[in-house]
């Protein structure tokens, strides 16, 4: 009873770090970049912080996955449409920290060394693209799982089921 309370404490906590660190970081610290620095330099920035952001979201939601994974084996009624969720986007995370953020980063680098060859920045142009839109279904599933988490109800001591 304590182990799953802790687990889902945990939980908890990890899930509301990258719902709100997803949301300033998407919502606010990208856009603030863009308009004060401009286009390019802005770029060069978000450059350097996205992949380790990726990375981050990556780790912390297999971490999540792990503890909702622990909570559900302790008690198997408890959160396994959240686990079945945070796997899909445990995948997503991983997909955008390990294939599409690196071939995104290298693309930019390519049509940074050939700014005039249009093909290149066509190419990065759609991983960019690509990468914006899946961290914004990734942001839609952190925000669903936090009010999924919100409306779960507290757990009841064994012994006061009886009781009722």
């Amino acid at each position: 009873m304590v182990l799953q309370r802790l687990l889902y404490l945990i939980y908890g906590y990890v899930l509301v770090f990258l719902t709100g660190g997803t949301l300033v970081f998407t919502l606010f610290v990208t856009p603030v970049l863009f308009r004060s620095l401009g286009k390019d330099q802005a770029g060069h920035v978000v450059g350097v912080l996205f992949p380790p952001y990726f990375h981050l979201l990556f780790v912390f939601t297999l971490v999540s996955l792990l503890l909702q994974g622990s909570r559900v084996v302790l008690k198997p009624s408890n959160g396994k449409k959240s686990l079945y969720f945070l796997g899909i986007l445990t995948a997503m995370t991983g997909y955008l920290a390990l294939s599409l953020g690196p071939r995104a980063m290298s693309s930019r680098a390519a049509w940074y060394a050939r700014p005039d060859d249009s093909s290149l920045k066509a190419a990065f142009d759609s991983l960019h693209q690509q990468s914006v839109l899946l961290n914004g279904f990734i942001l839609a599933g952190y925000l669903a799982l936090t009010l999924f988490l919100l409306t779960e109800p507290p757990s009841i001591p064994a012994g006061k089921i009886r009781d009722r």
